[in-house]
């Protein structure tokens, strides 16, 4: 499912588009004299703005199956540190020092930052990805320390395999694994999404701010009762 964002920059691209038809239609009238509000650059705006907006959505899938996979390791980890204390605890000989030291352990991998909702500024983007990798990349190498403890833990042999330390170095492996798909992954919608950002929002010769232009030169030729003034007033052009 697409995000609010991403809808948003899909909505300024079609009403180009709507806009595009509608000054086609006003005719050998639309003339002006700036030449970036003409239409031919209005309409290779909206060819380069959509095909960089179909190059996001192309690299967007990947990006959140490798996301939804780092969840599914992730996610269950909390519930299985929980039952893990509890084996740790019934390991004979355990120290209530050790049991602080897990404690400690445990507290730092469960300690990930909850994710906020995708912003819409290329850079706040970045910073939370940023963020958020290093968070996951943290709960990893904490993992480690978990291992260590449980291998140096004198008697700590339990029977079932889902305490043993051999599950948890697997646990640990398939983290690597699923964090590394993330970052990987998300490399090409952050070039996608700065080329498609700048088309639109950023360049000289920028989407939205030309056909915001467009629009006033249109409303100067056009009579403010007409059809045409009224159908083109309702397209609206927004900065995200």
């Amino acid at each position: 499912m697409a995000s609010s964002s991403e809808v948003g920059h899909a909505k300024n691209i079609a009403n180009l588009n709507l806009l595009n038809t509608n000054i086609v239609a006003v005719g050998a009238i639309y003339n002006p004299s700036n030449s970036k509000l003409l239409l031919g650059n209005l309409q290779s705006i909206y060819t380069n703005s959509f095909a960089y907006q179909k190059s996001v959505n192309d690299s967007l899938a990947p990006y959140s199956v490798a996301v939804d996979g780092r969840e599914v390791i992730f996610k269950p980890l909390n519930r299985e540190l929980t039952k893990l204390r509890k084996a740790y605890k019934a390991t004979e000989g355990v120290t209530e020092v050790q049991l602080e030291d897990f404690m400690t352990i445990v507290r730092k991998l469960k300690g990930v930052r909850k994710e906020t909702k995708p912003k819409t500024n290329p850079e706040e983007e970045q910073i939370q990805y940023s963020v958020s990798q290093m968070s996951y990349d943290q709960r990893t190498n904490n993992m480690d320390l978990l291992i260590a403890l449980l291998q140096n833990t004198p008697n700590y042999n339990p029977n079932e395999t889902e305490y043993k330390v051999q599950t948890y170095q697997d646990k640990k492996a398939k983290m690597l694994v699923k964090t590394q798909n993330v970052a990987n992954t998300y490399v090409p919608l952050n070039n996608a999404r700065s080329l498609r950002n700048n088309s639109m929002y950023n360049a000289e010769n920028n989407l939205v701010e030309n056909a915001n232009k467009a629009k006033d030169y249109l409303f100067t030729i056009l009579d403010s009762d007409s059809p045409q003034y009224k159908a083109i007033s309702k397209i609206k052009f927004k900065k995200r």
